[in-house]
Formats: structure tokens, sequence, C-alpha cells
């Protein structure tokens, strides 16, 4: 880890080495700071770099950290705010025999035996992030993917487990999908998805994947700022 000090506050980097020309500096939705240098660049030259960015990274770490509802720690008692697919619920617990969880109105609806069990509680709502996601996620991808078969991608697994740095990844066995994309509006969870099929053409950042990814959804900037916003 790195660091740099602008004006009064530190900032704190990672750098990661790669066979590219340009230096990028991203900010993640975890609000750390990354950077991917060419092989050739020195600290020194890469820190000069991070410091004329100091503002935007400062805004978009305060962005990351002031607006991150679906990160927030939760309490899993009543009248609490859940997001599924862009929208707010409240939560409604209800004490009962048999265990469910419901979007009823505009509340999820849990089910359980005890009300004041809230790590219960939490493990039926993770479990039915679970299930929604599972059906939202395949859904969306098949629609995506057939927007971009004619690439000759073949159609990929998908996995979905919680991914603490990113919203996606991919490999040449197939697409995995952070958990909590679920929580986002439906057209984030395709921006991520197009984005990971783009991938599985074009494997690096080079101006073959934007052009790619430009093609098959004109918007992603726009989407891209969306998502960023609401995690």
């Amino acid at each position: 880890m790195h660091k740099v000090a602008y004006g009064t506050e530190d900032i704190e980097f990672k750098v990661a080495f790669s066979d590219r020309k340009t230096l990028e500096i991203s900010v993640l939705p975890d609000a750390t700071v990354e950077v991917v240098a060419p092989q050739e660049a020195n600290l020194e030259r890469i820190k000069q770099k991070v410091l004329k960015r100091g503002y935007w990274i400062l805004e978009q770490k305060r962005f990351f950290m002031s607006l991150h509802p679906y990160e927030a720690e939760k309490e899993y008692v009543n009248g609490e705010t859940h997001f599924y697919i862009g929208r707010r619920y409240r939560l409604k617990i209800i004490e009962g025999s048999a265990s469910s969880v419901k979007l009823k109105g505009k509340f999820i609806e849990v089910i359980t035996p005890d009300k004041e069990k809230t790590s219960k509680i939490k493990q039926q709502l993770h479990n039915w992030y679970k299930l929604q996601a599972k059906r939202r996620f395949e859904e969306r991808l098949k629609v995506n993917y057939n927007k971009i078969k004619v690439e000759g991608i073949a159609f990929p697994k998908l996995t979905i487990r919680v991914l603490h740095k990113r919203w996606g990844s991919c490999t040449k066995h197939g697409i995995t999908l952070n958990l909590n994309l679920i929580k986002a509006p439906v057209y984030c969870i395709d921006y991520v998805i197009m984005h990971e099929l783009c991938h599985l053409k074009v494997p690096n950042h080079s101006p073959a994947f934007y052009r790619l990814k430009e093609k098959y959804m004109v918007d992603w900037k726009e989407r891209k700022l969306v998502l960023e916003g609401v995690r």
C-alpha cells in the first residue's frame, strides 16, 4: 500500500503493473483506490498522477462511502429499509410457525418462529435474496447473451456469490455475479452482465473492449454511474 498527501487528507492506493501503455486509476466500490500502471512506470511518477487526480479520487471515495445503503449494517428489525431490484422496501417481521419471505406491497414480509432472533431473520433474508438472484440473473443473462452471441461467444456458466470489491468477474469457465447486485435496478444488472460478456470476447480493457461494449450497450456509462451511486 502506498500513500500521498492531498491537502489535509491522505490518499492510500495499491499499485499493479501490467503491459498496458497508459496508467489507470480506479476507485473501487469499497472506496479503496487501485492504480494499474505500465511496467516501466516508477513510483514517483505514479504518485504524481494520483495527486493530479486527487480531487476526483476524494470525491469518488466520499460518493461511495455516503451512498452505500446496500452495505450499511443492518439490525433486521421492523421498519428497516432493504433494497430489491433498485427499490426500497420496509422490513415487516411477523411471528409464525412457518418460515417464509415474500414481497407484499412496499414491504419485505418475513415470517419467522422467533421475532427476536435476528440472526435467523438475517439468514432467511439472505436465502431469499439468493433465490431471487438466481432467477433474475439467469433471465437477464439470456436476454443479454442473445444480443451479443453473434460475436461467437459461448453461453457462459453463471456463478453467484458475495464479492467484496466488484460487481462481477469472468474467466474462460464463465461469469460470476455479486449477490448484492440483486439490490440494484435491472438496467444496472444488465450493464454488469454485458460488461462480463464483452470480456469473454476481449479479456482486457483495451479500446477494442470499449468499442464492443459501446456497440451492444450505447448508454453503458450512464448505467455505470447509477450503479456506483446506489450501492
